[in-house]
């Protein structure tokens, strides 16, 4: 096989966008995390907080998976349902993400420091 000839893109343009997608809403999600958390922290609503912190994802994600070329023989209504479902969907597996990877850290953190004796 000849080094020169460029490989083929083994990924869709909908995979693509779907990467891009799922990785600006976990930057998203940490930069509006660090920057809004004192605003944010003032509310001492619980719900509110939540609601804060996942509106500004959740819309970055749809907005790029709305510029995307994903599903457009899809049109109108069904096509917007679909992609809040599947940004939501991304946000959701970052978050449990997010919550194993703290979860590893302590455990690991725990085990370092001798355990519980």
């Amino acid at each position: 096989m000849n080094n020169s000839e460029p490989t083929p893109d083994k990924s869709s343009p909908s995979q693509r966008a779907v990467a891009l997608a799922a990785i600006a809403c976990f930057v998203s999600l940490m930069a509006f995390n660090c920057v809004a958390h004192p605003i944010v922290d003032r509310l001492n609503i619980r719900w509110a907080e939540l609601l804060a912190y996942s509106t500004v994802p959740l819309a970055v994600t749809f907005i790029i998976l709305y510029r995307s070329g994903w599903h457009r023989e899809i049109t109108g209504a069904a096509r917007t349902c679909c992609l809040l479902l599947l940004a939501g969907f991304i946000l959701g597996c970052e978050l449990v993400g997010v919550g194993f990877m703290i979860c590893l850290a302590l455990f690991c953190a725990n085990a370092m420091s001798g355990g519980n004796h």
